[in-house]
């Protein structure tokens, strides 16, 4: 059975992702609004220790609700985490370019990942590498929603997923579809912070660069 699921969802991407189509606001700012970051003059020069910091990640996703390791991370969860680390010494001048590598709260994926059958899909496909990454690349192909939708609300509609990221057929199809205008990379990771695992990655590299530069400062 799971073979077929496989097989149909694979006939579902090859004849709609490959046809030509479309590819794929700020809020008004308070008056007297106080800055969501504190300027960096007015806090302490010492950063804190590498396991400050990871701890600081880790309580403020301890802390929501239903969350669970591996769920795709939005933007509303991940801002607060900078204005502890500033806290606690640690100013990322790195902060704008990592939130724009985390999916916003209201985009199309982390909406529909929030969905009852959502969640249950999201958490299935959350193990398989490269996961979310495939639904990024399926996002921005030709009725790349519409095949979105259909995998979380089709009974098995993660195998297909399973199938491009575990699968040596998989990968073929994702060299097939990287030949198409929308395809090009498909089987590469994208530049998405997902998860949070991935934004300690990410952090603990921009710590390891702002301590060099401390060192040379001193």
């Amino acid at each position: 059975m799971r073979f077929f699921h496989k097989l149909f969802f694979s006939g579902i991407l090859l004849g709609g992702l490959i046809l030509t189509g479309p590819a794929f606001s700020a809020d008004p700012k308070a008056t007297n609004q106080l800055p969501e970051i504190i300027p960096g003059t007015q806090t302490p020069k010492k950063l804190p220790t590498l396991g400050e910091v990871t701890k600081i990640i880790q309580e403020q996703f301890a802390g929501l609700k239903y969350y669970q390791s591996g769920d795709l991370i939005t933007r509303n969860q991940v801002r607060p985490i900078f204005k502890q680390l500033q806290k606690a010494g640690w100013d990322v001048k790195e902060q704008k370019e990592i939130l724009n590598r985390v999916h916003s709260d209201n985009d199309f994926l982390a909406t529909q990942l929030r969905t009852p059958k959502g969640i249950k899909f999201m958490r299935k496909i959350s193990k398989l590498p490269g996961g979310y990454d495939r639904l990024d690349h399926i996002l921005v192909m030709p009725y790349g929603k519409r095949r979105i939708k259909e995998f979380i609300n089709s009974p098995g509609g993660n195998l297909m997923i399973e199938y491009m990221t575990t699968t040596k057929g998989g990968k073929n199809l994702g060299k097939y579809l990287s030949q198409t205008k929308t395809g090009k990379g498909f089987n590469a990771p994208t530049r998405r912070i997902y998860t949070e695992a991935q934004l300690v990655q990410v952090l603990q590299k921009a710590y390891v660069k702002a301590t060099q530069q401390n060192k040379r400062k001193n």
